[in-house]
């Protein structure tokens, strides 16, 4: 008996029958689907490090969420028979708004999709990759945010009046800078961090130090130095077998490709690891292709930064909000003209910062 298509056992549908064939391509592909994009937020979560170290909020439609941002309040003694308590100490605080850029996405056409389908091991690559960059991408913006951050010297809170409750932080850069590029003078250049951000009544709890992978395996070198946190007669954890570093101050170290080299804020062409920002076009000018806000002038560019002497950034997760119109998502359509299927992974969302003074940055003397 010959075997008809209806008897064909599709591995991508669901709940097929053995006398029933799909009707539609949706229908040959339910289960491909729902797998691909599992795969792509496995990828997106293992790539990414900048997820958990920002605020974030989730909007259904509409282009910006607004951020609170608060500054301490004040304190004073109380004396029998003085008058009434009037409410005299007051909380400085305003609101940030932030924007969603354009949608990031990562596509893929592919030819013969149903060989690729049966193939697992060649989908999960794909899928893999695409939330890879997706979570790259994702990392360079929020982290050169962060960067941003310490070199914004104004006050976030606009009613700069000369009272007690004035922030001490205002119109100051918050960088330590000139560090030595060896593991002693790493860790000397968090440990002043550290200090610059409880003078700003910053809480170092929650922070964390990301840095590239250059000067994460600087630390871990020099294992006969007591400046080496691999080196267990100083408290170290054995760095070199395990690969991971103990903590410096009480907070954690993060390493991350997604520090550039560069100076992002010389015009177009500027790249970070060899990728393209695309934030300007042929002319030099700035490209809202790029995902820049409409409203992004010279000078004040989203996610551009100069890199060059960056060692790192000690962040703590109050300083950065993110804004996600559609979270990570994946779509596919089988184009009869290509004879192929396009494989789409996106997702809107934006950054901002909502608390200047709670990153603080960490750089050398000259570029690594």
């Amino acid at each position: 008996m010959a075997l008809g298509a209806a008897n064909l056992n599709r591995l991508g549908v669901a709940n097929q029958t053995a006398n029933t064939a799909p009707t539609t391509r949706s229908a040959e592909q339910a289960l491909f689907r729902t797998v691909y994009l599992a795969e792509v937020i496995k990828s997106f979560q293992e790539n990414n490090i900048m997820s958990a170290l920002t605020q974030s909020r989730s909007i259904t439609n509409g282009k910006s969420a607004t951020f609170p941002t608060f500054w301490k309040t004040t304190a004073h003694y109380h004396a029998p028979g003085d008058a009434d308590l009037d409410g005299t100490d007051k909380v400085r605080h305003d609101e940030r708004i932030i924007e969603v850029d354009r949608v990031l996405m990562s596509d893929i056409k592919i030819a013969e999709i149903d060989e690729l389908h049966n193939h697992f091991d060649v989908r999960s690559m794909y899928a893999e990759q695409q939330g890879a960059a997706l979570a790259q991408a994702y990392d360079k913006q929020l982290i050169s945010m962060a960067l941003g951050a310490t070199s914004t010297a104004y006050d976030r809170l606009p009613d700069a009046s000369s009272d007690s409750n004035q922030p001490a932080w205002t119109g100051i850069d918050r960088d330590i800078g000139n560090i030595a590029s060896t593991p002693a003078g790493i860790i000397q250049g968090i440990l002043d961090g550290l200090r610059m951000l409880e003078e700003y009544d910053v809480p170092t709890a929650g922070c964390v130090f990301i840095c590239r992978p250059q000067v994460y395996y600087l630390l871990m070198s020099q294992t006969g130095s007591p400046s080496s946190l691999a080196n267990l007669d100083y408290g170290g954890s054995n760095a070199i077998v395990s690969g991971n570093l103990p903590t410096v101050g009480g907070i954690p170290i993060l390493k991350s490709n997604n520090i550039g080299t560069a100076n992002l804020e010389g015009g177009p062409g500027t790249t970070v690891n060899s990728v393209a920002i695309g934030e300007y076009d042929s002319s030099g000018d700035l490209a809202i292709e790029g995902g820049v806000p409409s409203d992004q002038v010279a000078g004040t560019r989203k996610y551009l930064y100069d890199f060059r002497k960056v060692a790192g950034v000690i962040l703590h997760p109050t300083c950065l909000a993110t804004v996600k119109l559609m979270d990570l998502k994946y779509e596919s359509e089988y184009l009869i003209q290509k004879q192929a299927t396009l494989m789409v992974a996106k997702m809107a969302v934006g950054h901002g910062v909502i608390r200047e003074e709670a990153a603080v940055a960490v750089k050398f003397a000259t570029a690594l």
